[in-house]
């Protein structure tokens, strides 16, 4: 009978300290920080009649133990038609170590403790009567930009949905 006892106990220890590993696990998986406050200016990448191309770092840290991944980042602009038409906003992410130019985001492992950024690109054609792009840009209101992240850890899948603010005096001094 006390062999039974000392093994159900040790039963219980062995199970109480693999859900201690799992929450462990768990809680490094929400270590990795956005920091959309500390996000860079809007800069001019180029500009033309036709199109003005723009981008925005938002830095990132893993301040986790653990690695963590990027699966996949996307962006998605706020500007319906209602608020403005004069222009076409149009955006895509991208880790500066696997630049793109197309709207693919490239898997990324972030060891723990890394800190990096991720960069926003928008492109600004205009449309509905606006002349140039210079002029569909000085159009624009104030918008945000959500930044999607999917993520994974050590355990189930993770999203992250940051907002940007984007205001129309900063967007205006990239023309001037």
């Amino acid at each position: 009978m006390a062999i039974l006892a000392i093994f159900i106990v040790l039963l219980v220890l062995a199970a109480l300290f693999t859900l201690h590993l799992i929450r462990v696990h768990a809680r490094d998986d929400e270590k990795l920080k956005f920091y959309k406050d500390k996000r860079t200016k809007a800069s001019l990448l180029s500009r033309t009649d036709d199109k003005l191309v723009f981008a925005f770092d938002v830095p990132y840290r893993n301040t986790g133990t653990h690695e963590a991944i990027f699966l996949d980042a996307f962006v998605r602009v706020y500007l319906p038609d209602e608020q403005y038409n004069g222009a076409l906003v149009r955006g895509r992410v991208n880790h500066p170590a696997a630049p793109r130019t197309d709207d693919y985001f490239e898997a990324r492992l972030v060891p723990g403790g890394e800190a990096g950024r991720l960069t926003v690109t928008l492109e600004v054609t205009p449309r509905n009567g606006s002349a140039d792009a210079k002029e569909a840009l000085l159009g624009l209101p104030d918008f945000e930009v959500a930044l999607y992240v999917e993520r994974r850890g050590r355990m189930a899948l993770f999203h992250n949905k940051e907002n940007i603010l984007l205001s129309r005096e900063e967007l205006q001094a990239l023309v001037d």
